[in-house]
């Protein structure tokens, strides 16, 4: 049992493997069989088309002809559990047609979607982008100050004091964080990277938003222990520049479009048809 079941599993594997776009000869004019299943016959073109639904995850490895062996395989296995299915009469199961009138139901709308709707959107022209951002700047995106320090974080002051005297002595500061500090980021010289003044705890931020770029504190006590702050850099309060929030103006303004598109279109279905709601009926 066991050695069945890790078969089985070997061939799902193996099966999602060749999931891609393979490299394949070109289609002869006859279009010759590579496959007979039972009275069903499965045509190179066929296969071709087979291989083209699959995710182009695995694309390399499409090319290699044991892997398109391995996948022909597989599809003629899957023919195989078809056919027996359809002869045991499973197709006309309630329970397995409600299954496949469903999915021909999100089928069948979402093709009709992607033809009715999808199609008709276009990439946000350049002009549309710039009109949207400079609408929202200051405010969707306003953008408060934020500083980029790094620190040194030890359990006792007079630790921190000491450490404090080294760096006016013109030590390095992170290899001293590197050395000292017991926060993670002494792996990186205690660098945090940039925050807002709210991220962090009000002790640490009311000290590190009122040095200036390369200062260094003295000790600053916080519920975590002592810390010596120096800020690296500055990014003072305004606008997210343009180029940083782009894609998401061009992804909110296609959703918009796509949205106004599909109210548009079911008004338009629903001139067509008569659609009558019983809400009354529900309560």
């Amino acid at each position: 049992m066991k050695n069945f079941c890790a078969r089985i599993s070997l061939s799902i594997a193996l099966f999602t493997l060749v999931s891609t776009y393979a490299i394949l000869p070109v289609v002869a004019a006859d279009d010759p069989i590579v496959a007979e299943v039972g009275t069903e016959k499965i045509t190179l073109s066929e296969f071709q088309a087979e291989i083209k639904k699959l995710p182009p995850n695995l694309k390399q490895m499409a090319g290699d002809k044991r892997m398109q062996k391995e996948f022909l395989e597989q599809l003629a296995t899957s023919r195989l559990f078809y056919q027996e299915g359809i002869k045991q009469g499973i197709d006309k199961d309630p329970a397995v047609k409600n299954q496949i009138d469903d999915a021909t139901h999100k089928i069948v709308i979402t093709a009709l979607i992607q033809r009715e709707i999808e199609s008709r959107i276009k990439t946000p022209s350049d002009k549309d982008v710039e009109q949207y951002y400079q609408t929202h700047a200051n405010d969707e995106f306003k953008q408060a100050k934020q500083v980029r320090v790094r620190h040194i974080l030890v359990a006792e002051e007079a630790t921190a004091k000491e450490i404090s005297t080294k760096l006016k002595g013109g030590a390095d500061f992170a290899a001293l964080a590197k050395e000292s500090s017991s926060c993670p980021s002494s792996a990186k010289g205690g660098d945090l990277g940039f925050f807002t003044h709210e991220r962090m705890v009000k002790e640490f931020s009311d000290v590190a938003f009122t040095l200036k770029k390369g200062e260094v504190s003295d000790p600053v006590k916080t519920q975590f222990g002592y810390h010596i702050i120096e800020v690296v850099e500055i990014k003072e309060s305004g606008s997210t520049p343009l180029a940083e929030v782009r894609t998401n103006i061009e992804n909110k303004l296609i959703q918009k479009k796509k949205s106004q598109v599909f109210q548009e279109y079911i008004a338009s279905l629903k001139k067509k048809s008569n659609v009558v709601l019983y809400p009354e009926v529900i309560e």
